[in-house]
């Protein structure tokens, strides 16, 4: 039988893997966030009033079950649904609509039942106030995490919706990390180079794994009251990071966290603080979603108007902050597991880039990579 939502994570995935890799060609220089699940979701919502070409790039490029709307709504009011009241994950969705103009009932009824989502008429002639009123929405949904997602300039008379998805976690580790066992100590950003960084320290049972082919070590850190946990990838070089993200296209996450083995680990991991934003267009663009950007978008089941529109920016950002309590964040392949005849405690040192995952083993709500103090 197809499932569908496992088949969206899957998807979910390999999406995470494309970006990052386009986030990284030439090798990873700085620290990268972003939440691959945000930048699904708000594509999601165009992808409700897309046709034709237009929707079906839409679904190829972000790797969705179908190019059928109704199923791919289906696995995005899993995770919607899944998360609705929890006091972790925060997730909202909203729709802003330039005064005069009016969404088709069809698409406003999908979104609203389908992703949660609620629409509200804004002038965007009124630039400077429509970017304060959207950036008041963002900064109130991710705890004032995010509190500038789009500038003024942004909008003009020709602008007629922003389609917008806010997302916010703040979790607490199933094992806590004690203050006092906080030390400075190096982080290698390159062979013979290095940074001095916070790490917390600890010993306790987690969910670890050495991956021969990928020439890494893996661990999974949970988040009490949840199924959601963070998932480090480690090179075993200090320089590996951009090899292991290369060996990363060709195995998909999700396989990953079956071949993990609950075992007493001594973990040493850099206390951090990220932000990043990034425009997408043009890394959308290199994933085969194109049409969406041009006069030729077919949006025609958004408006009732029968105006040709198209997506001029897609703007994002994240920031994540981990520390000895826990991680907060916001947004707006068979393997070979090499057998251990170790007898000593394992050790999982993250003094050296690696890569990370906030998900539960499935979704992938954040992704990042963390190569030198922030």
């Amino acid at each position: 039988m197809f499932d569908f939502n496992l088949e969206f994570a899957r998807g979910g995935a390999r999406f995470t893997n494309e970006l990052f890799h386009l986030l990284g060609s030439g090798g990873v220089k700085e620290n990268v966030v972003f939440s691959p699940f945000s930048i699904q979701t708000c594509l999601a919502l165009a992808f409700v009033g897309a046709k034709g070409e237009t929707a079906d790039e839409i679904a190829n490029g972000l790797h969705f079950v179908s190019n059928f709307p109704p199923e791919v709504a289906q696995t995005f009011q899993f995770v919607l649904e899944k998360y609705k009241n929890s006091s972790l994950l925060k997730v909202a969705n909203k729709i802003y609509i330039q005064e005069g103009h009016k969404l088709k009932d069809s698409y406003s009824q999908a979104i609203k039942e389908q992703y949660h989502s609620e629409a509200e008429s804004i002038n965007f002639a009124l630039n400077d106030a429509a970017a304060g009123a959207i950036n008041s929405w963002v900064n109130a949904k991710t705890q004032g995490k995010i509190t500038e997602l789009v500038s003024a300039d942004s909008f003009s008379d020709l602008t007629r919706l922003v389609l917008l998805n806010a997302l916010h976690f703040k979790g607490s580790w199933v094992h806590r990390f004690q203050e006092a066992a906080t030390a400075e100590d190096d982080f290698w950003v390159a062979e013979e180079q290095s940074v001095r960084v916070q790490y917390m320290n600890q010993k306790a049972k987690f969910g670890y794994g050495f991956f021969s082919d990928l020439g890494c070590t893996a661990l999974d850190m949970p988040y009490k009251d949840s199924d959601l946990s963070m998932f480090v990838l480690l090179p075993q070089e200090r320089e590996g990071l951009k090899t292991l993200a290369e060996k990363l296209k060709t195995v998909n996450l999700v396989d990953l966290a079956d071949k993990l083995a609950v075992e007493e680990v001594h973990v040493k991991f850099p206390k951090f603080k990220v932000d990043y934003s990034l425009e997408l267009a043009d890394k959308l663009k290199q994933l085969g979603i194109k049409k969406m950007f041009d006069a030729g978008a077919e949006f025609d089941n958004l408006l009732e108007s029968p105006e040709g529109i198209f997506v001029s920016k897609v703007l994002h950002k994240a920031t994540i902050e981990v520390n000895e309590e826990g991680t907060e964040a916001a947004a707006a392949t068979g393997m070979i597991m090499m057998t251990r005849m170790m007898t000593f405690p394992i050790q999982f040192q993250a003094d050296r880039p690696f890569l990370y995952v906030i998900w539960n083993k499935k979704n992938i709500l954040f992704a990042g990579a963390f190569v030198n103090a922030p």
